[in-house]
Parts: C-alpha cells; structure tokens; sequence
C-alpha cells in the first residue's frame, strides 16, 4: 500500500478510537445533502475522505486545495479504488476561486472553514460559484476537542475556526441564500440554498 495512504487510513482509525468516525459522518453530511445529478466543487480535498464519499456515489466533481500533499495523499485513495476518473483535483486558493458565477450546482466544503485565513472571503466565493446549493461542514465542541486532541498527539496545534456556527449562517443568508442546520455528534453541517430551489 503507498505510504500516504497508510498514513490516511492509519489516522482515520485514530481519529475513531476517539470519537470520531470520518466515514460515517461523510455518510451523514450527504444524507443531510441530499445531492441530485448536476457538477460539484468540492472546496478543501484534505486527505480526500469526501471526494471519495462523493465518487463512490457515482458523482463527478472538481477538488480544490492549496495543499499539494493532501491532494497527493487524496489522489492515492481515489486511484486504490479505482474512482479518479470521477475527481479532478486542482491547486487553488478557496479566497479566489477560478471559476465563473453559478458554475457548479453544488459546492461543498468540510472541515475548512476553520483553517480559512479569511473565512468570509472564501464563504463569499464558494456562494458565488453555487448555482443551487452550498454546503458547509465544520466541527462543533466536540469535534475541536478531538482534532485538537489528535494534532497535540501529533506534535502540532489544530486551528479554531474565527467565525461562529451562528455568524457563518449570518453571512450566508446575507449572500442571499437560506440556511437549514443539522447536527452530528461531531460537526455542524449547514445547508445553505439559493432562491429557485428553496
């Protein structure tokens, strides 16, 4: 097995054992998604937990991140299951996506907003690009706690996200869009719609 995705699934079993169950939250996000056919902009591959939940589904779909390594990592998983020809990864900066108004259908974004230098720039560009729904997805309390947990373990910091739950869904329904919220035992997932498809 390539080494990065060693690494991958040794800290999806990690991540587990304390609490929190990436794949089965994947699982609940797209339920809450509830995704029909049409393009999506995943926004923040990390490992690539996500566009594989989403290629395994049969969606296809662009991912963007500025971590190359990730989307190495993200790559690896994608072709050990024979789903790459379903994602297109890409080197971008949430802040400035290179896509026209409405491009996508669908734009979904997982456990990033927290690390977003400008979290509201890159809710303003992701609501942009949405032609029909946006989707974001960020760890509550207890998810903090673990990733804090995990990165301390790891030698490193974790970062808290800048914006509260309450001030993420100010700025979308400011962006003209309505919100519903849902939550898992470890993260928030915000579901935020334009106009028509309300």
């Amino acid at each position: 097995m390539d080494n990065l995705l060693k690494q991958s699934q040794d800290r999806l079993k990690l991540f587990k054992r304390h609490g929190y169950d990436i794949p089965k939250a994947r699982r609940f996000i797209l339920r809450k998604a509830g995704f029909a056919k049409g393009n999506i902009l995943e926004v923040g591959t990390g490992s690539g937990h996500m566009a594989i939940a989403l290629a395994r589904r049969g969606f296809r779909l662009v991912s963007i991140d500025l971590d190359r390594k990730a989307q190495k990592t993200a790559n690896s998983g994608l072709k050990a299951l024979e789903l790459d020809k379903l994602v297109t990864l890409k080197i971008m900066d949430a802040e400035r996506l290179r896509f026209k108004d409405n491009a996508f259908d669908y734009v979904i974004s997982v456990n990033v907003i927290h690390h977003a230098k400008s979290p509201a720039k890159c809710l303003k560009e992701m609501a942009r690009v949405a032609k029909n729904k946006l989707v974001i997805a960020d760890f509550n309390r207890k998810g903090e706690r673990i990733a804090e947990k995990i990165h301390g373990m790891e030698g490193h910091t974790h970062p808290r996200s800048k914006l509260s739950l309450g001030a993420i869904a100010a700025l979308l329904r400011k962006f003209g869009m309505d919100v519903t919220k849902h939550n898992d035992s470890c993260q928030y997932v915000l579901i935020a719609t334009k106009g028509e498809t309300k």
